[in-house]
């Protein structure tokens, strides 16, 4: 079979596919989704999503691991808690809230759980955090060996 054969087959299969005619111009129609109809749904999962695209701008905006692991935690967990309030609205009908909750509950389990250990991993490697020229450590939060370093610079 020669290749225009097998070209004008598919094109055949393809429009009989698409309907021909008006129908095929329109484009084929979208499925129904879990979130059509539930306004409140569809606000939280916007809001979470809002919080995920913060916390990306923080892991590229904040100068070190600690800061940015702050970013990725806290807005993280923000983000997940309005998407996952969010389909289990979207999912009562259909009896997957539960399924949902369950999946939420393991992910604010771990999602600060691991931001914390790796922070402390950092801090045992001895990384060092962001310090600003001209800050000043009142409460000595960062210890003994910074002010040590701010008086020797």
């Amino acid at each position: 079979m020669t290749t225009a054969r097998r070209l004008g087959r598919r094109l055949a299969a393809l429009a009989a596919l698409a309907g021909g005619g008006m129908a095929a111009a329109a484009g084929p129609e979208r499925a129904p989704s879990a979130l059509d109809g539930h306004p409140v749904a569809q606000a939280l999962v916007l809001l979470g999503c809002v919080f995920l695209l913060a916390a990306a701008v923080g892991l590229v905006r904040f100068p070190d691991v600690y800061t940015r692991l702050h970013a990725a935690t806290k807005l993280v967990t923000l983000g997940g808690l309005g998407i996952f309030a969010g389909a289990a609205i979207a999912f009562y009908p259909m009896d997957g809230t539960p399924r949902v909750l369950l999946i939420a509950a393991f992910f604010f389990l771990t999602a600060p759980l691991s931001g914390y250990m790796i922070a402390r991993s950092a801090y045992l490697r001895g990384l060092p955090w962001y310090q600003e020229d001209g800050s000043v450590d009142d409460w000595q939060a960062l210890g003994s060996e910074a002010q040590a370093s701010a008086q020797e610079s």
